[in-house]
């Protein structure tokens, strides 16, 4: 905890002289101002602002009382905490539930249970809809070690929160102080899916990264969190962790440059010995080809994606090529749209400059061009794009469902192709038993060499299919070949001169995720 003692003496002699006659009281919504700021562990600023609003005024609110216990809990001084959320009580009725709600959290870190239970219970008994209360309750039953008790309470507190980042830190450091520091990462990284992170989730994220070993990401994140305190006016929580960075954090950031250096001076001398080696008289085995990328990490917070939230949005998936300066799709994917944003594997978000199609309207392919380029190791190869095969593995990769199954992390499917033609005998098209879902639409078809054999039609009309040839298919689904995505691209399919080397599933989805890419379009 930073060096607030001047703070607590400074709040001391304010809260002193304000302690008279005449009383006054801050607005609710200054309340939630402040409170945010405090939530935030924006302390100095939350102070500042009270102590403007309190200004000429010589009696402490209610309202001004529970924020600075709410202070003095941010401040680790639990007992002078306690002390002002209780003349809160005898100063108003109208905010005792918060009253209790902090009494509650101050016995918490007093370690007397019992008596926290009793008043989180009043202050529910109060406000039924109190976070703070629900909070509290989980952290009791979560020390007395009724697990299910307390979920069900963190649950109702990030739901009555609208998943405010102050409700997940709190569930989030429920579970580290079970050592449970996975269920933790994941709490944070799930609600940060769905919004923006501030200073103080940020940092948090970061200790825990630290405790799992992960220096690199643990220095990122705490590194922006420093800086994300400072813009924000908070100088003493950005100067701590500075003082970590320069302490412990460095030395282990230097230890892990010097074994990297290591071993990749091991790596090339090994590259230079294989050079060395002749290839023996009369041997015709092909060469292996080498792996298609080294493993790229997927971003812990992904890029937001803004939209219209007046308007209509489809969603959709899709390949990045050439050197990442463009992005393959299915035409009905974005057909119509006047905004396209689309959001790699990897969290990278990127908009969408021009689009083209081909001239043949039975082509359902577009080509997205982007205002600015992934980066190129994300992009797959015009070579990489090879001509289906019957009976050949295959993997489906996009974000089907994106609304029920998330639209950071993209889903991979397995099957083979089942027929090189499509429905009908439609050439152009080839059929698979992988399944295909809404979302999955314009996402690439991998075989087991990482090649794309295809891209994924995810519009097949059933309907018309039971009314054409009298049958509905199960387990089968359709893709555009490669030969029709190399045709419009034009860029002719090549040869492989060497043998490539085979992948399962869960190494086609780490190769292969940072080229997949979600689609928006407004």
């Amino acid at each position: 905890m930073p060096n607030y003692k001047f703070l607590i003496l400074i709040i001391y002699s304010f809260t002193l002289a304000c302690f008279n006659i005449k009383a006054y009281a801050i607005t609710e919504n200054q309340y939630f101002v402040i409170n945010k700021l405090i939530n935030e562990e924006n302390i100095d600023k939350a102070f500042s602002d009270l102590k403007v609003l309190q200004k000429n005024e010589t009696k402490l609110s209610a309202r001004s009382q529970i924020l600075i216990g709410k202070i003095y809990l941010a401040l680790e001084q639990p007992a002078k905490a306690f002390s002002f959320f209780e003349q809160a009580t005898f100063t108003s009725v109208s905010t005792d539930d918060l009253a209790y709600a902090g009494m509650s959290m101050s016995a918490i870190k007093l370690g007397n249970l019992s008596e926290a239970k009793t008043y989180a219970e009043k202050a529910l008994n109060e406000n039924l809809d109190l976070v703070e209360a629900k909070l509290a309750l989980g952290l009791v039953f979560s020390d007395y070690g009724q697990m299910e008790k307390a979920e069900t309470y963190f649950k109702k507190a990030i739901l009555a929160s609208r998943n405010s980042l102050m409700s997940v830190r709190t569930y989030a450091s429920s579970k580290m102080r079970q050592g449970r520091y996975k269920e933790a990462r994941n709490i944070i990284t799930n609600a940060l899916l769905e919004q923006k992170s501030n200073a103080a989730t940020t940092d948090l994220l970061g200790k825990i990264f630290w405790i799992e070993g992960d220096i690199k990401e643990a220095v990122r994140l705490r590194s922006d969190a420093s800086e994300m305190f400072r813009k924000s006016g908070n100088i003493e929580r950005a100067e701590q962790i500075v003082s970590w960075l320069n302490t412990a954090a460095m030395p282990k950031v230097n230890e892990i440059r010097k074994s990297e250096r290591v071993e990749k001076e091991k790596i090339e001398k090994k590259k230079v010995e294989n050079k060395k080696i002749e290839k023996k008289p009369g041997s015709s085995k092909p060469k292996l080809a080498s792996p298609k990328r080294a493993t790229l990490k997927p971003d812990t917070r992904p890029e937001e994606i803004f939209v219209d939230k007046d308007k209509p949005t489809y969603t959709g998936s899709g390949v990045i090529l050439n050197d990442g300066e463009w992005v393959v799709t299915n035409r009905h994917v974005i057909e119509d749209s006047q905004y396209i944003v689309v959001r790699n594997g990897l969290g990278k978000v990127r908009e969408v400059e021009s689009v083209e199609v081909p001239t043949d309207e039975n082509i359902d392919l577009a080509l997205l061009k982007l205002k600015k380029p992934f980066p190129r190791n994300y992009s797959l190869l015009f070579s990489d794009i090879k001509s289906p095969k019957a009976g050949e593995q295959i993997y489906v990769m996009g974000y089907p469902m994106s609304t029920i199954l998330g639209r950071y992390n993209p889903s991979i499917s397995q099957g083979i192709v089942s027929k090189t033609s499509g429905f009908g005998e439609m050439t152009g098209e080839f059929q698979i038993t992988a399944k295909i879902n809404k979302g999955n639409s314009g996402g690439p078809i991998f075989n087991d060499k990482g090649e794309i054999i295809g891209i994924s039609v995810g519009k097949l009309n059933k309907t018309e299919l039971l009314n054409q040839d009298g049958f509905i298919p199960e387990d089968v689904n359709v893709g555009i070949s490669g030969e029709v995505l190399s045709n419009f691209l034009n860029m002719p399919i090549k040869a492989n001169l060497n043998e490539s080397e085979k992948y399962d599933a869960s190494q086609i989805y780490e190769y292969m995720r940072p080229s997949v890419v979600f689609i928006v379009s407004q």
